[in-house]
């Protein structure tokens, strides 16, 4: 059998529990000649070790930082209670790294922040601020090479953003002008329960959210409980060994895009969405996508256009909707080689 298909398939553990579930060769769903064996070498979704904040002194309640191009890098912090920790702009080369902070509203909104770096950061029984929103870093009008690296955002399911026509993320990196280009590397990361309040405005909270002038990468993390995308993702970005799970859509992709190994929770309308346009067919590549929640929540549907997923290697229970009824016509799923859970 195994001979047949031209690869050996191994037993795989899955998904970020402890429970190790036992895959077995199930069914092939496109032609034998559209085989293609996963770009990745990864087959099951791994937590990764998120190094802590190195934090030496005392919590206390912290004062806002007013980024400017000479503030200094921000270090060694342990803050509770606060509405907002840093706000400014025009500061290339700003260093967050080892903070520790409880209950408190946005980490960091800043505006034209080439070359940030944002590691060991721990937000927990985070809380949103009416006017500011939520999240560890929102930024905009340019990141130059930004990297995040070793962050944990959990926030306060009692502590909603108000319900407004804002858009917040763990790491949202917002668009404005022509101006907003750069690369990014979010990697090693943790966020969960992100929320806005039900109302008149769309629920726009996700895990990450990038918009169409970045490029970059996000690898080996977990994304849980957003009213909207786990992410949400614009511009030439890879996603690599992460877990979606509770969020109203694990990917909404608005571009072509690769990526390597992605874990499907159960979320609550679609698996993933793709955003098309009448000028062409997108296409969303996924090297291994592994879906372990819900098989009646569709893996995927597509709006405003055709767009077309293309699963290298898909492990899944036998009974996993593929494509969304309502799909825009045309969009298909393409499944190289499938096992079943």
């Amino acid at each position: 059998m195994f001979r047949a298909l031209g690869f050996a398939v191994p037993l795989l553990a899955m998904g970020p529990s402890t429970g190790t579930p036992v895959a077995s060769l199930s069914s092939v769903v496109a032609a034998p000649t559209t085989m293609a064996t996963a770009t990745t070498a990864a087959t099951t979704f791994k937590m990764p070790s998120i190094a802590t904040p190195q934090v030496s002194a005392a919590c206390k309640t912290g004062t806002t930082i007013r980024l400017t191009a000479t503030t200094p890098s921000v270090t060694k912090l342990c803050v509770v209670d606060g509405k907002i920790l840093i706000n400014g702009k025009d500061a290339s080369g700003f260093v967050v790294q080892d903070v520790k902070s409880q209950r408190y509203g946005p980490l960091m909104r800043g505006t034209n922040v080439p070359n940030l770096q944002v590691q060991r950061v721990s937000d927990t029984d985070a809380r949103a601020d009416a006017t500011l929103g939520l999240g560890l870093v929102n930024v905009s009008n340019g990141i130059g090479k930004a990297v995040f690296r070793d962050l944990v955002w959990i926030g306060s399911k009692a502590h909603p953003a108000i319900n407004s026509d804002d858009a917040w993320a763990a790491i949202a990196l917002k668009g404005k002008d022509a101006d907003d280009v750069g690369t990014f590397e979010i990697k090693n990361f943790d966020f969960q329960n992100l929320f806005m309040d039900s109302g008149s405005y769309y629920q726009n909270v996700d895990g990450i959210s990038t918009e169409g002038g970045y490029s970059g990468t996000i690898s080996n993390g977990r994304v849980m409980n957003a009213s909207d995308a786990c992410l949400d993702i614009k511009g030439n970005v890879r996603v690599d060994n992460v877990y979606l799970s509770g969020c109203r859509q694990g990917i909404k992709a608005w571009t072509n895009q690769s990526h390597g190994l992605v874990e499907l929770g159960t979320n609550r309308f679609v698996g993933i969405l793709g955003k098309g346009t009448k000028s062409g067919a997108r296409t969303i590549t996924i090297d291994v996508l592994i879906a372990s929640g819900d098989p009646s929540v569709p893996l995927f549907r597509s709006e405003e256009g055709v767009v077309n997923l293309h699963i290298r290697r898909l492990i899944a229970k036998p009974g996993q909707v593929l494509n969304s009824s309502s799909s825009y016509a045309g969009s298909k799923v393409t499944v190289d080689q499938r096992l079943s859970i």
